[in-house]
């Protein structure tokens, strides 16, 4: 805006000038004055609009030649900047293209509302690698300042979302404020990938049923997760307090975190409570398991639980003792186990 506002100024002032010079030389009219101004400075060729004397015309001289001159300045540097402009945004998106295209086992984003927006400051501490897409001009420009990876344009084409990765991408979450618009995404995701984990965000009953056929894994009501929450805040406000906290991962020591148990692990065919996982790791707890085979998660395992492998633990500790049980879970046994 800098580039353009100088020229802007100046014109603003050759127009000023002008129409005071001819009031007091010419004794005219303030309108009378402002035509002849603006009829000299353009250079368009009409005539005066009354008799110019000596005086007159040496000041018109002057104005013709300030005219052309911030005239000219002026059409440069819009020109400059309305060019410049053009290419950067080119470059830029070309550029942003180029990264997306290499990106692999990402979270597409769709909808930057207020729901999406919340997604992102989130997605941003626990998992960095994701790209946006929204229609909104003003949306997409705010993101790209925030250096983001963003897509302009509809979630629910096919295009889009190729272009966003959507073959190479870990998971989708469609947040867009339209359930209609939030089940086409999900069709068209599902279509394109049949291994994408996709969590939609769904108002009522009606549409979660819808976006689960459509293909999404999981269904999130934000108006379900608020009663829940102000519920919770009202009977239970300590037990909410600590799961805030634990979800501030980034703020805090302790978190919880999902692992799971590689092919050949140490770990496959133990018991829980002969896996040794709290002193391996220093203190690492498993408060539940999700099985594999029957896909059921089981929350405060018993000892006795043998654990196999794709086997998915859910673990409280620090990033110390989650690393630990990460490379507990990927450590082979003495014996390979077919």
């Amino acid at each position: 805006m800098k580039q353009i506002l100088t020229p802007v100024i100046l014109i603003f002032i050759i127009i000023l000038s002008g129409t005071l010079g001819y009031m007091i030389i010419e004794k005219w009219r303030l309108f009378d004055a402002l035509y002849m101004t603006i009829i000299t400075i353009s250079t368009v060729g009409f005539h005066e609009v009354a008799y110019l004397g000596i005086k007159g015309r040496i000041f018109t001289l002057f104005l013709i030649i300030l005219g052309i001159g911030v005239g000219g300045y002026t059409i440069g540097k819009l020109s400059a900047f309305l060019i410049e402009g053009k290419i950067q945004h080119l470059f830029k998106g070309k550029k942003m293209e180029k990264k997306i295209s290499s990106l692999k086992d990402h979270i597409i984003v769709c909808g930057l509302g207020r729901t999406g927006s919340e997604i992102i400051s989130i997605l941003n501490i626990i998992h960095p690698n994701f790209v946006i897409v929204d229609r909104d001009d003003d949306k997409v420009l705010e993101a790209q300042q925030k250096d983001y990876l963003v897509l302009q344009g509809d979630a629910t084409d096919d295009d889009i979302l190729k272009k966003a990765g959507v073959h190479n991408a870990f998971g989708l979450i469609s947040a867009l404020g339209n359930d209609a618009e939030n089940v086409y995404v999900v069709l068209t995701a599902r279509g394109l990938n049949s291994k994408l984990r996709i969590i939609a965000r769904g108002i009522d009953e009606t549409s979660s049923k819808k976006l689960i056929r459509a293909g999404a894994d999981k269904v999130v009501s934000p108006f379900s997760i608020a009663g829940r929450r102000m519920a919770y805040l009202t009977t239970h406000p300590e037990v909410v307090e600590f799961l805030e906290i634990m979800n501030r991962s980034a703020e805090l020591e302790l978190k919880l975190e999902q692992v799971l148990i590689h092919k050949k692990s140490y770990l496959v065919n133990k018991k829980l409570n002969e896996s040794n996982i709290k002193s391996e790791t220093d203190g690492a707890m498993v408060v539940g398991i999700k099985k594999n085979q029957s896909n059921k998660m089981i929350v405060n395992p018993p000892g006795e639980m043998v654990l196999e492998e794709d086997d998915i633990l859910v673990a409280l500790g620090n990033n110390s003792q989650i690393e630990k049980l990460t490379e507990l879970s990927q450590k082979k046994g003495l014996i390979d186990i077919n």
